[in-house]
Formats: structure tokens, C-alpha cells, sequence
């Protein structure tokens, strides 16, 4: 069996390892992970989370001071016809998620 291959394999990476040294060089930045598109896209899904939990604070208000569980809170919620943040049924664990937010605020307000 011939090495040819191997030899068209290799010859690939290295011109593949000099562009992209080369590039870099130039200062083309390569791929996109990093902390700076990280942090935008964090804030961006948290907007979102906290909108979608502003829009429900007081249904979840009234939950509370009725001493309903997350469990029984999230067959409420989907007994009504409530989406979830997705657009799905509600779980306990996303029940509880949304009362740790509102909690934060709280303990943020009063800092």
C-alpha cells in the first residue's frame, strides 16, 4: 500500500496550519468564542429571561401568597394555557428558576 495518502494528508495541514498562521498575522481574528461574544450573548438571554419574568411577577405574586408548591404552580400555569419562556408547558424547575429571579431582584432592591 503506498504512503500517498498520508503525504497528501500532511501536505493539507501544513498549508492549512501556514494560512492560518498567516492570517493571524495579519490580525484576522479566527473563530468567534471568546469572552467578549460570550458576555453579549449572556446578556442578551438574560434580557430576555428577565422581561419574560417581569410579565408574570404578580400571577406568581398571587402563587406565593396562596403557599401553592412550584409543582402545583406549574400545573397551574399549564392548566391555563400559560406558555413557558420556549413556548412549552411549565416544570417545577422552571417554576422555581423564576421565583430565584424574582428573590434576586429583591435582595438586589434592597442592597
Amino acid at each position: 500500500m503506498s504512503d500517498a495518502p498520508k503525504q497528501v494528508d500532511a501536505a493539507i495541514s501544513r498549508r492549512t496550519r501556514q494560512a492560518l498562521s498567516e492570517a493571524k498575522a495579519r490580525g484576522v481574528q479566527l473563530g468567534k468564542a471568546g469572552a467578549d461574544n460570550l458576555r453579549a450573548t449572556v446578556e442578551k438571554r438574560k434580557s430576555a429571561a428577565d422581561a419574560f419574568a417581569k410579565q408574570h411577577e404578580a400571577l406568581f405574586a398571587e402563587f406565593v401568597a396562596q403557599g401553592l408548591t412550584h409543582r402545583k404552580m406549574a400545573e397551574l400555569l399549564n392548566a391555563r394555557g400559560i406558555p413557558a419562556a420556549k413556548g412549552g408547558p411549565w416544570t417545577h424547575g422552571q417554576v422555581q428558576r423564576i421565583l430565584n429571579r424574582y428573590a434576586d431582584w429583591a435582595q438586589a432592591a434592597s442592597a
